[in-house]
């Protein structure tokens, strides 16, 4: 019988240590990639992938079938780990962003594709950008920073860091779009 990866999560809650080596030869291959687009390092995105894991393995006991799939679970860990990494690692360095200093990968959006032309044209536009608008853009959607963090790191109100964010990403769009 072949056991899906809710049915192997559910197996390893209970403390099954091949149901969590038949999981981990499922999900890791899917995970991993998604760990090296946002790391761009292997053995920091290997090094999270078996942080993940772990992680997997202590909390499949608060695995909900009814709220996601067993990758989707899964995948939400790997993300926040990650997320987690570059903040630490990037928080140090808020104030020196600037368009040409990030790479924009974005996988959800558009209009950051990973070609070098499109890069080039990314980083023209938002090096029009203003500082803290341009820092905010870029902590938001490339760091993942969520915008009730970004009040703190850039010492601005809510409603401010909203409106940089819905009018940086309105320019960007029509900026590259040209």
């Amino acid at each position: 019988m072949n056991e899906t990866d809710e049915m192997l999560l559910a197996r390893t809650a209970m403390g099954d240590r091949e149901a969590f080596k038949s999981l981990y030869l499922s999900l890791s291959p899917k995970i991993f990639p998604v760990l090296m687009q946002l790391m761009h390092d292997r053995q920091l995105a290997e090094d999270l992938l078996q942080d993940t894991f772990v992680r997997i393995w202590e909390q499949a006991s608060r695995y909900d079938l009814n709220k996601s799939g067993a990758y989707t679970w899964s995948y939400t860990i790997a993300r926040h780990l990650a997320l987690d990494n570059l903040r630490r690692s990037s928080k140090r360095r808020t104030e020196q962003f600037t368009g040409a200093e990030i790479e924009l990968e974005v996988m959800e959006s558009k209009m950051f594709s990973s070609s070098s032309h499109t890069q080039g044209k990314v980083d023209n536009c938002l090096s029009q950008l203003k500082g803290d608008q341009r820092q905010a853009v870029i902590l938001s959607y490339c760091y993942g920073y969520e915008q009730r963090e970004l009040v703190g790191v850039l010492s601005h109100p809510l409603g401010t860091i909203k409106s940089w964010l819905r009018r940086g990403m309105e320019f960007m769009q029509q900026c590259v779009s040209h």
